[in-house]
Order: C-alpha cells, then sequence, then structure tokens
C-alpha cells in the first residue's frame, strides 16, 4: 500500500479499494500469459506472469485488493509491452511505509538489483532476472504489512537467490570477456575500485568465520573478524570485498545452498551496518559444493560451516 493512502482511514480505504477493483478487470489478467506480448522480449513476458501471480495471490488468498490491482497492472503493462517501451520497474522505496532500517535494507537491495538488471541479465537468464525484480517487489509490500514473517521472508530469500545468480553470470562474462590491462580494468568497474597506495596493489587479505550448526547468525569470534576486514578496507589496500558462503554435507543440498546464502548475507550486512558501500561487495553462496574438509553426506563439519572473505583483488570464482 502506498504512503497517499492512510491506514486508519478505513472509510476511505474501502471506497478507493471499490472504485478501483470496478476499473480493474481481473478475471482478463488471469487468461493473460505473455504469449502476445509485442515487444517479443523474454524478460517482460516473464515479468508479466511473475506478477500476474503475486496479484492474483493479493487478491484471491490475501484480499488485499490495492496491491493486488497494482501489481496486477504492472503484469498487464509488462505483458503488453511493445518494442519501444521500457518494462516496469522494481518499486521506489519512497512510495512505501517502511520502518528506517528497512529502508536502508530495501534500498541497498534495489541498488543491487538496477545494478546487475541490465541487458545481458535481462537476455541470458530472462526468467531469473524477472524473478529478482517480482520478488523484490513482493518482499517490499510484505515488508511494509510486516506481520507474515514466512512471507517476507520467502521473498526475500528468493530475490537473494535470484541476484546472486545473475552475479554470478556477470563474474563469467568478465573473466571471459573483458581485457586484462589495469587501465580497462578500471574504466569498467570504476565502483569496485579505489586509490590505493603502490605497495597495497596487490596485497589480499583473507579472513574466515564459522558458524554454529544449521545457524547464520554472527558468532563473537565472527564479529571479530568483521572488524577486522573493516580494518583491511580502511587501510588503503584494495577495496573488493569477495563473500563466498558455505554449508557443510548435514543438510539436504538445497536446503544447505540457502543456509550458505544466509550466512554470506549475514556477513554483507554486518559489512554494510560498518560503512562498506554496498557497491564494494559481492557476495556469493556454494552451499556443500566446495567444502574446506572433504567428508560423506551426512556429516557435521564444523570447517565447512563458513563464510570466506577475500579484501582485494577477487579471485576466479
Amino acid at each position: 500500500m502506498f504512503q497517499m493512502i492512510q491506514k486508519s482511514a478505513l472509510i476511505g480505504v474501502a471506497l478507493l479499494v471499490s472504485a478501483c477493483g470496478a476499473s480493474f478487470d481481473h478475471e482478463a489478467l488471469r487468461h493473460q500469459n505473455g504469449e502476445n506480448n509485442s515487444s517479443g522480449s523474454k524478460f517482460s513476458a516473464e515479468l508479466g506472469r511473475g506478477y500476474k501471480a503475486f496479484a492474483l495471490s493479493e487478491i484471491d488468498i490475501m484480499v488485499d485488493w490495492i496491491d493486488g490491482i497494482h501489481f496486477g497492472e504492472k503484469a498487464q503493462m509488462a505483458f503488453n509491452l511493445k518494442a519501444s517501451e521500457k518494462a516496469p520497474e522494481p518499486e521506489k522505496i519512497e512510495d512505501w511505509w517502511l520502518a528506517d532500517d528497512q529502508k536502508q535494507i530495501l534500498a541497498e537491495a534495489r541498488g543491487r538489483l538496477v545494478h546487475i538488471l541490465d541487458r545481458h541479465s535481462k537476455t541470458q537468464l530472462p526468467k531469473v532476472a524477472a524473478a529478482a525484480q517480482v520478488n523484490f517487489d513482493c518482499w517490499i509490500e510484505q515488508q511494509e504489512e510486516n506481520w507474515q514473517a514466512a512471507h517476507i521472508k520467502k521473498c526475500r530469500n528468493g530475490f537473494y537467490s535470484a541476484v546472486e545468480r545473475l552475479e554470478e553470470l556477470a563474474a563469467l562474462a568478465r573473466s571471459r570477456y573483458l581485457p586484462q590491462p589495469k587501465t580497462m580494468r578500471a574504466r569498467v568497474f570504476p565502483a569496485k575500485q579505489t586509490l590505493i597506495s603502490p605497495r597495497s596493489e596487490h596485497e589480499t587479505r583473507s579472513y574466515t568465520l564459522y558458524f554454529s550448526f544449521n545457524k547464520s547468525e554472527l558468532s563473537n569470534a565472527g564479529e571479530s573478524q568483521i572488524d577486522r576486514v573493516v580494518e583491511a578496507y580502511r587501510s588503503g589496500a584494495p577495496v573488493t570485498v569477495l563473500l563466498a558462503g558455505h554449508a557443510d554435507k548435514s543438510g539436504r543440498k538445497p536446503y544447505n545452498l540457502n543456509l550458505s546464502r544466509q550466512r554470506s548475507e549475514a556477513v554483507r550486512q554486518a559489512l554494510l551496518e560498518r560503512g562498506i558501500p554496498v557497491q564494494m561487495i559481492e557476495a556469493h553462496a556454494f552451499g556443500e559444493t566446495r567444502p574446506k574438509r572433504t567428508t560423506v553426506d551426512g556429516i557435521k563439519e564444523p570447517l565447512n560451516r563458513r563464510v570466506e572473505i577475500t579484501v582485494g583483488p577477487a579471485p576466479a570464482l
């Protein structure tokens, strides 16, 4: 719901819902699937399908007509997009009632999304790119309501899962196609670099944070490691901060991948809270696929429950 709607004014909201419901044909939306998308863009078709599912869920299950209509209109806009038109954009932070801490988190997430949601990602992974945007909008809508923790978590995790896949695609493209001279790297990635002293130009610093079984919260030792990373960042060393989350093999692979993602995100948030800019951090998750100590399935291994942090020139993933 938007800031223009005062949630305490129930009569006004009821009138607005009635007026919107009368003008929005949600039954027509049910029959749209993007097959007649005039733009020919797979991304806009996938975006329409994602918004359609979200909008109908809000209308049919949550009985939230205002948000359902809003995202239904975004679905129709994506389905009916012409070749010369731009797809609907992710929601703007200022259009939603949010606590200050959530505004900051969502603003950083939106910046990360907009940065990676380029033409290349939309063409190569249109379904994943669309999922990233729809899940972000779902997250911000659920966060404003702030009472269904499971829904907030699902949308948030869906967003990070999709964004990380797009970032992995971008990292692969960079490693394959970008020229090697430092001047070219600086030109292409100005946000990832800063002025450094010649002595620290090739310096790389690595840190490892370990986690308790089935947990993604930072320990006291982990907090201390975070402080060391921040010191390295402020010392003038190269400022790319690469995070790699991992898990042991005690659970199922999809669960372990999500757990490693949560660990990586916990570290990322801790770095952001200490002042490291969002554009300086790249976060990845590998689940149980890159163990520090090799084990068979089902084994709890403390050394594999970790996030590795690299400060400096990021190694090839």
